[in-house]
């Protein structure tokens, strides 16, 4: 139970909560401290000023009661000796303020004169005090712990009509109805903040369990994604808030990675299928060469026609494995990537010296269009030959015997080559997958050699002409041909500078 208890508390919804509700006490502790003060200050004035009334009052009955003028204003105060004066006015206010005020009344040597009630043991102020009564001001209210408690004392200045301070009355009330009223504001301060405490934890405790709902949800939803279920989504209606953009990126990256690993997951097939279709590629040369040797083995290099045969049969069997393994190492350094050697040339007459040497196979007609203006190109020559020869490997071994038509142009700002052939053409199914590597269609356009797809020879074409900044597509349709366009970058005509 207690470590239930401890983990929640230490959650965000708890800490959140209380960090809330602290930050609330702080606030009502420091408003209840400033109306305490305020109230304490409001009270001791309301008090002091009611003082001042009795006193005002008691002046005016002496003053009538004498009938020889204002004692507290006029002469006579001062003429009259201190302890008489002293117990008139002493006697006047104690009566004047229903007996709950004690009086003491200083002459002008800061002597007692009189005190009302004779018995009480009443606060005196200090010296310093009496002193600044006596130059005409009233003093500041001050609070004196006494025998009866705490008594809020003020002296008044009893002064003649010219000016002249004759003595001090001193005035005193117990502190104990303020402090009753302060006691009483006190506790219903405690008792509300309690209660607004309590209330504001309930609720701050619903809005951030609302609020931090998504991220709840977040967090299963991250469980599903590290549990394997990559489509897990937040699912969230969207929010304009910072919880509401955290979600929407959560849900993007997850989208993110489930097409990551899509694509790896295509790459790992693609990997495999192409490491099962080179390794069959290569075991029909390798299988037809070991049946030859076993044949030579078991006598027949006695034979010399059946030897050349054998041998012949070999070496074309050789040459076809040492063609599959440079296509696999050229696709290799496609694959990673490395930057082709480039340089500037004219792409006419190195495309025409490529179809002068040709390919084993090349039809007897081969037509050529070739641009009429040069078409310079930057570009690694070797891969363009590459590219070429391919092609026109292709087209011999895919479309045997069939014409070809060789046209080079401008294509918007690009080299282009085109080569076409009147071959059977690709079947429509077959036409989007030409450029994978070792595409196995439904319909293949040769099998004669040992191979049941498409090869490498477009894939290696493709690949060539991305890395050198261009790009290749193929037209074609059953009985209609084949046409192989490739586009290469032209180079940048060199700057005239004029004198």
């Amino acid at each position: 139970m207690f470590g239930r208890a401890a983990r929640a508390l230490r959650s965000l919804r708890w800490r959140l909560t209380l960090t809330f509700a602290a930050l609330l006490a702080v606030l009502l502790a420091a408003l209840g401290t400033y109306q305490y003060v305020t109230l304490r200050q409001s009270l001791i004035d309301n008090r002091v000023a009611a003082l001042q009334d009795d006193y005002d009052s008691a002046r005016v009955i002496v003053s009538r009661v004498t009938r020889a003028g204002p004692v507290i204003r006029g002469r006579v105060f001062c003429n009259l000796d201190p302890q008489l004066a002293g117990r008139v006015v002493a006697s006047t206010v104690s009566q004047v303020s229903g007996h709950t005020v004690s009086v003491v009344v200083y002459g002008s040597k800061l002597l007692v004169a009189a005190q009302a009630p004779a018995s009480a043991d009443v606060p005196r102020l200090d010296s310093s005090t009496l002193q600044q009564v006596l130059t005409g001001t009233r003093s500041s209210p001050q609070v004196v712990n006494g025998a009866n408690g705490d008594q809020l004392v003020v002296g008044f200045p009893v002064s003649t009509s010219a000016g002249r301070v004759c003595g001090i009355a001193q005035l005193s009330t117990a502190m104990s109805p303020i402090n009753a009223v302060l006691g009483e504001d006190v506790a219903l301060l405690t008792a509300g903040s309690g209660i607004a405490l309590a209330v504001a934890l309930v609720i701050g405790l619903l809005f951030t369990g609302r609020a931090l709902r998504p991220l709840r949800r977040l967090t299963h939803t991250a469980e599903e994604l590290a549990a394997g279920d990559l489509r897990a989504r937040t699912r969230l209606v969207p929010r304009a808030d910072e919880v509401g953009a955290l979600t929407e990126s959560f849900d993007h990256m997850a989208d993110r990675i489930e097409e990551s690993f899509a694509r790896q997951q295509e790459s790992e097939a693609q990997v495999r299928r192409f490491i099962a279709d080179a390794s069959h590629e290569l075991r029909t040369p390798l299988t037809s060469l070991k049946g030859y040797i076993d044949v030579l083995r078991r006598g027949a290099a006695r034979d010399p026609e059946a030897l050349d045969a054998a041998l012949d049969v070999m070496g074309r069997e050789a040459d076809r494995m040492r063609l599959l393994v440079l296509d696999l190492l050229t696709l290799a350094r496609i694959d990673a990537r490395r930057e082709p050697a480039s340089e500037v040339f004219e792409m006419n007459a190195e495309v025409s010296r490529l179809l002068d040497e040709g390919v084993p196979g090349m039809p007897p007609t081969v037509e050529r269009q070739i641009a009429a203006g040069p078409l310079t190109v930057r570009a690694d020559r070797e891969a363009l030959a590459t590219m070429v020869r391919n092609v026109m490997v292709n087209a011999c071994k895919y479309a045997p015997g069939a014409a070809q038509r060789w046209t080079t142009s401008v294509d918007g700002g690009r080299a282009r080559i085109d080569a076409h052939d009147d071959g059977p053409g690709i079947p429509a199914a077959d036409l989007p997958h030409v450029f994978e590597r070792f595409y196995r269609g439904e319909k293949t356009r040769a099998r004669e050699e040992g191979g049941s797809g498409l090869g490498l020879g477009l894939a290696i074409v493709q690949g060539l002409a991305r890395s050198l900044g261009g790009e290749t597509a193929v037209s074609s349709g059953d009985g209609a041909g084949t046409t192989v366009t490739m586009w290469l970058p032209l180079a940048a005509a060199p700057s005239v500078i004029r004198d």
